[in-house]
């Protein structure tokens, strides 16, 4: 029912964590993987559904210190057995930088066991720009930062982008060539500062509860967080802060506009109702988008709001719910009933989607004094269409008149890549090319828009 929700920028180096007073660089294992199929276990006289494959393997990776190479397969971590993506997870997780790691993986037909220290993720590198790497501390969580200052610039005003729901890494050291690297590098160029702040458990951070294990209220404190951190930061102009929310982003942005009244807000591929009326919308329009005969995206509707209901408009645990067998039977159609068992929906905590569910976007807005931007891309399938971010403006503008306004950025979709067309963005998702257009196809209308609005406010 809801197959074509996008996760975009995923990562292809895997990390690795370990406890401690100061917030050490995770390792990185330095792979990028696939699972054993059938064609691959044949092909190496491997039992079906052993190991895991690797596809490559980055140099100057603890990987490559073993002397791993490209088509390996690896069977254990730590005397561990490793038959999936979550295995290996789950086995590295608690690993950082100089941690002692044994790996076993077959390759050139011999089985190979080495130990070494694992080697520290490389740190993103950009000419034009200084780059630390910080921390945010609160109780129980330590969430690393990253910002990126213009050189020869002192005191130059800073974009705290606040990024979508997806629980990742915003670390780019692996993919410098992403669209979101080169839109950051636009803003480098000129003249700002740019902030992030990792989710709980991504990147180098060490929280007690997951990302994907947080509500929306805990992850948006941690966001709070940064900011408070960012505003004792003697290298930035802590007057001339601007908010980008992408995605999710979008949601976190006004929450913190109502706290600190920021110079500016900007807001990239949101929505203003509920999120409960985002599902019916996005399964709707989505559908159509993707070609979706219009019956079945009828009943894809209708089966599916019973559950949007129980889940986002009560505060009924995942057993509660379950106890609905119309709902069982229809999760277990889509293949998600083991995982809604677990607690997830989405790849995150149910419990996400209903703290969610009870923010109201309308009355938040009318409470940010703050400047607003909105913008959307005019091939953005995750956002929909544009009617979201003229009602934002027209929200922000009937209390605090000529404050927002609102652009459609054109040829640009939810990711910052451009297309000629919507059928040339679906096709791109449709037949496996997306993930390259990622790479070779950036939208630089969206740099060329926030600076010249963000410039007219300094």
């Amino acid at each position: 029912m809801i197959k074509h929700l996008v996760l975009l920028f995923l990562c292809t180096t895997i990390g690795i964590s370990i406890n401690a007073q100061e917030l050490k660089r995770k390792a990185s294992l330095g792979v990028r993987l696939q699972t054993m199929n059938d064609s691959i276990s044949t092909v190496h006289d491997m039992k079906k559904g052993k190991g895991i494959y690797v596809l490559t393997v980055f140099p100057n990776t603890t990987a490559s210190k073993v002397g791993m190479k490209d088509g390996a397969i690896i069977s254990h971590i730590n005397d561990h057995e490793i038959n999936s993506m979550n295995d290996l997870f789950t086995e590295i997780q608690d690993v950082r930088a100089n941690d002692k790691i044994s790996i076993t993986f077959y390759q050139n037909r011999k089985w190979i066991t080495k130990s070494t220290k694992a080697i520290g993720r490389p740190i993103e590198i950009f000419e034009e720009a200084d780059i630390y790497y910080g921390q945010v501390n609160y109780t129980g969580n330590q969430l690393r930062s990253i910002l990126y200052t213009p050189k020869g610039v002192q005191n130059p005003p800073v974009i705290y982008f606040l990024q979508g729901y997806v629980c990742q890494t915003v670390e780019l050291s692996t993919v410098p060539d992403l669209t979101i690297t080169k839109l950051i590098q636009d803003w480098v160029r000129a003249g700002y500062a740019v902030y992030r702040v990792e989710k709980a458990n991504m990147g180098d951070s060490k929280c007690e509860k997951g990302c994907m294990d947080q509500n929306f209220n805990e992850e948006l404190e941690g966001f709070r967080q940064g900011y408070l951190s960012l505003q004792k930061n003697s290298t930035i102009d802590t007057s001339n802060i601007f908010l980008f929310g992408h995605s999710m982003g979008g949601i976190i942005a006004p929450l913190l506009a109502q706290e600190f009244s920021p110079k500016g807000v900007i807001t990239y591929g949101i929505i203003i109702n509920t999120w409960f009326e985002y599902m019916q919308e996005m399964t709707r329009v989505q559908g159509e988008m993707f070609h979706t005969p219009f019956a079945d995206i009828e009943s894809n509707v209708r089966n599916a709001i019973p559950f949007w209901y129980e889940m986002l408009m009560t505060d009924k645990t995942n057993s509660e719910i379950l106890k609905d067998e119309s709902i069982r039977k229809m999760l277990e159609t889509d293949g998600i009933l083991e995982d809604f068992k677990n607690g997830y929906y989405l790849n995150r905590h149910y419990t996400y989607w209903q703290s969610l569910n009870k923010i109201s976007l309308v009355d938040t807005w009318l409470e940010v004094n703050s400047h607003v931007l909105a913008l959307y891309g005019e091939f953005d399938i995750e956002a929909l269409n544009a009617n979201h971010i003229r009602t934002l403006a027209a929200v922000v503008n009937s209390k605090h008149p000529g404050n927002a306004s609102y652009q459609v950025i054109p040829h640009t979709d939810h990711g910052f890549v451009y297309f000629e067309s919507m059928d040339a963005n679906i096709d791109a998702h449709l037949n496996g090319e997306y993930r390259l257009r990622l790479r070779d196809s950036y939208s630089d209308q969206v740099a060329k828009s926030t600076l010249k609005w963000m410039n007219a406010l300094l």
